[in-house]
């Protein structure tokens, strides 16, 4: 046998039977345990078939293959017994299941044949079923999660509860409920349903020069809500600008006002849009908007259910009265005859609005603002002056003075797996750009201490000028060097808060030429001990709290800074040194 076969077929078929079990248990749980051996023997002829078909340099597992191939193998098998009822007659003719889709799959059951219809995307149904839609854009966001996020997924797959899930990630019911959000959140959902060709920008591509030329410096139009959701899915519309923030900023009642004004036809502010020619192609990238659009797009995909905490939540809209049979009434003039309902929109997704409601929300168009023939310099102008006035953080607004080349290095940083699983960071860091800020502090901390601001846009504009790529390759090297060493015990202490002294200490720490896991030991005995130990007759601890007033101290001020990384340093000499002796 070859080797899958063997693992998932051997041990009378014990890793087989989990995966079918798995998928009659979630999507056909009105099928009898009885008849469960029947479909055991089907999936152990798709393993065969699976293990001479399998193509290992696609990017996708055998197991989520196999999975796969064999969902669609049970339900090919239970269309056949279907149909092969459907096709017993009587004595008489007549059809021995004459079944009706709104009958329930048994005696005491709640559920219809119905319910068994595959319904429009839901991001609940999407956690759960990786297996039925198997392919390199599922893996994709699978990859983009952190480990925690993975293992909520995984967990949920395979029908784990709640409360279980908790315990054995040991979350609180706000950290699972921020980690949940986050499952949903743009980025992922884009990743899901994005063009899989996808045309992408080469290193550099931002740079050129654009290579048409126009008299015209802005036009004026309307774009429906459909039209943004086509533009989303093929890339033609951009909201991933380096200098732009991330999505997801705001609060469930923000995006639950927002629906509530679609729906009502409210006249909400322009889009403003900024065309850039790349390598002759026209690509729009979101200015000021992306909040409006990216939250629409996910409503759309049913990736939140509206707040109830909303302005206005009784929606009236125009229904037209139909017949017995389901046509439209007209009156003695041909004219349709129409009456008024109002729906309570509170707690509904996007499938649960009512069909006039749903085509009012896709058919709704924003007025939006285009500028032309921008060059890179035009979009971080135009971001920047779009943001002025609005709640962007300080963080958010520092990393448009990085320029677009160390913005992507930054962002591409704050991706990495450190930040996701072997940090203390909050789930809300990464949507507010603190993890940005986090990137740039720690470069200037290992690099260019002595010119330290404690200003963040004052920062970036610094590094943008003095930073060289290499700086920021230093960087990333450092933080996948500690993730391979780094322990439970010290994760926390690389915080939002205190990462970049950390980080510049480890910078100094490589020109020691000792094992990175002997940093780690260094920081546990910081933590135990060496925070209180003087240096020239001042701790650590000195320079965190003033012994006067008992206040902290300001962490960014340049004189705590530099003091900080003194001291540190020192102590770290002091402790390498005792201990080689």
């Amino acid at each position: 046998m070859g080797r899958y076969v063997d693992y998932y077929c051997g041990d009378n078929n014990r890793e087989l039977k989990k995966i079918v079990n798995s998928i009659l248990k979630r999507k056909f749980n009105w099928i009898a345990q009885k008849d469960y051996d029947d479909f055991y023997s089907r999936a152990g002829e798709v393993v065969w078939e699976c293990e001479n078909a399998f193509d290992d340099t696609k990017g996708i597992s055998f197991e989520n293959y196999l999975r796969s191939c064999i969902y669609s193998k049970i339900k090919t098998q239970i269309t056949y017994v279907n149909r092969a009822k459907r096709m017993q007659r009587d004595i008489d003719g007549r059809p021995l299941y004459d079944i009706s889709i709104d009958a329930p799959v048994g005696e005491d059951s709640d559920v219809t044949f119905g319910d068994l219809v595959p319904s429009d995307f839901d991001m609940e149904n999407t956690l759960e079923r990786r297996c039925e839609l198997q392919n390199e854009r599922i893996e994709a966001y699978l990859n983009s999660l952190s480990k925690v996020q993975r293992q909520i997924v995984e967990m949920k797959m395979d029908d784990i509860h709640v409360s279980e899930i908790k315990k054995e990630l040991r979350l609180s019911d706000k950290k699972y409920k921020q980690h949940c959000q986050a499952l949903k959140n743009f980025a992922g959902i884009h990743i899901l349903y994005g063009n899989e060709n996808k045309a992408e920008c080469k290193e550099g591509d931002r740079e050129m020069s654009t290579e048409t030329q126009t008299m015209e410096n802005c036009k004026t139009d309307r774009i429906s809500i459909a039209s943004i959701i086509k533009k989303i899915e093929k890339h033609t519309i951009r909201f991933d600008h380096p200098l732009q923030r991330e999505s997801d900023q705001w609060s469930p009642s923000m995006k639950g006002n927002l629906i509530s004004d679609i729906l009502q036809g409210n006249k909400l502010h322009p889009l403003i849009f900024a065309e850039q020619i790349i390598n002759g192609a026209a690509i729009i990238w979101d200015l000021d908007g992306k909040q409006r659009c990216t939250n629409a797009y996910l409503f759309s995909k049913n990736g939140y259910k509206i707040s109830k905490n909303i302005r206005r939540f009784m929606i009236k809209y125009q229904v037209t009265e139909k017949d017995e049979s389901g046509n439209e009434m007209l009156d003695e003039n041909g004219y349709p005859i129409v009456r008024m309902n109002e729906f309570d929109i509170r707690g509904k997704k996007f499938s649960e609005l009512p069909e006039e409601l749903q085509d009012r929300f896709l058919d709704y168009s924003f007025n939006y603002d285009q500028y032309l023939n921008c060059s890179e310099a035009d979009i971080g102008y135009h971001i920047e002056r779009y943001n002025d006035g609005k709640p962007m953080t300080a963080s958010q607004k520092g990393i448009t003075k990085l320029g677009t080349q160390y913005a992507e290095m930054v962002k591409s940083i704050s991706n990495m797996s450190f930040f996701k699983n072997s940090g203390g960071y909050k789930v809300s860091e990464f949507k507010n750009g603190t993890i940005h800020r986090v990137v740039v502090e720690s470069i200037m901390t290992a690099n260019f201490l002595s010119h330290w601001k404690k200003n963040q846009e004052d920062m970036c504009r610094f590094i943008k000028e003095n930073a060289s790529p290499s700086d920021f390759e230093a960087f990333e090297d450092m933080a996948a060097r500690l993730e391979q060493v780094i322990t439970e015990d010290i994760s926390g202490m690389f915080d939002a808060k205190d990462s970049f002294l950390w980080f510049g200490l480890f910078a100094r720490f490589l020109k020691m030429g000792l094992e990175d896991g002997e940093f780690i030991a260094f920081m546990r005995e910081f933590s135990r001990t060496l925070h209180s130990s003087e240096v020239n007759g001042t701790t650590y601890d000195d320079l965190c709290v003033d012994k006067i007033t008992g206040n902290a101290k300001s962490t960014k001020d340049k004189f705590i800074v530099t003091h900080k990384i003194k001291i540190l340093e020192s102590l770290m000499h002091q402790y390498f040194s005792c201990n080689n002796s």
